[in-house]
């Protein structure tokens, strides 16, 4: 069943996705056994979207699935419970780059693990994120960028933050394609990573005071 549930993420077949996760709760499978099914079709669309077998409108149907999978009552998780609340994390993608899927996975590892989670979305550019840090007060700044040019941006995000005086009072981790430990350097980040999981741990660790080095 599970297996089933990733080929048909893979696929992007909506609908069915939807019919085989709700079968598969009542066969008594766990929220992390069906994400993990889900997340190993969207690591398989990334892959095509490599291959140039998948274009970007085939990576924002794959977001799509996967946010409706988590509207479903019997995965929804609760990202609204101030005792559960351990931070708050600003998300999006960056400017000019439309992808949604590895935020998407970043946001549900992050909401598990009881942050909060701001989800600015797609296309966000520089100002509007020093907008949000100022309103919101994150304590982390999570961009992700599948595109070479996205790097750019999110220096520039960070010049911001620094001419506005935010960037101490912010950590920022760098995801997706596009991020490399040269690009954490350029950008003037703090972290980058590809593994969701281990950025979201990394999330934890700083908000719990526990890392103050770059990954």
């Amino acid at each position: 069943m599970l297996d089933s549930i990733t080929k048909a993420v893979q696929k992007l077949e909506e609908k069915k996705v939807i019919k085989l996760v709700r079968y598969a709760v009542k066969e008594g499978a766990t929220r992390i056994q069906i994400i993990d099914a889900v997340q190993a079709g969207l690591d398989a669309v990334g892959e095509y979207f490599e291959q140039n077998r998948y274009g970007v409108t085939d990576l924002m149907m794959a977001g799509i699935i996967f946010e409706e999978i988590l509207k479903l009552d019997c995965l929804k998780l609760d990202s609204k419970s101030t005792e559960a609340t351990i931070g708050t994390i600003l998300l999006c993608t960056i400017e000019c780059d439309l992808h949604d899927i590895g935020k998407s996975i970043f946001k549900s590892a992050a909401l598990m693990s009881g942050f909060e989670v701001v989800d600015l979305g797609i296309d966000i550019s520089p100002e509007k994120i020093v907008e949000e840090t100022k309103r919101i007060e994150p304590d982390v700044i999570a961009i992700s960028s599948i595109m070479a040019s996205g790097v750019k941006y999110m220096k520039e995000t960070n010049d911001l933050l620094v001419a506005a005086g935010l960037r101490d009072q912010v950590r920022i981790i760098l995801g997706g394609l596009a991020t490399h430990k040269d690009a954490v350097d350029y950008v003037g980040a703090d972290a980058f990573t590809k593994d969701v999981y281990e950025g979201v741990n990394l999330c934890r660790q700083w908000v719990e005071g526990g890392v103050s080095h770059q990954l």
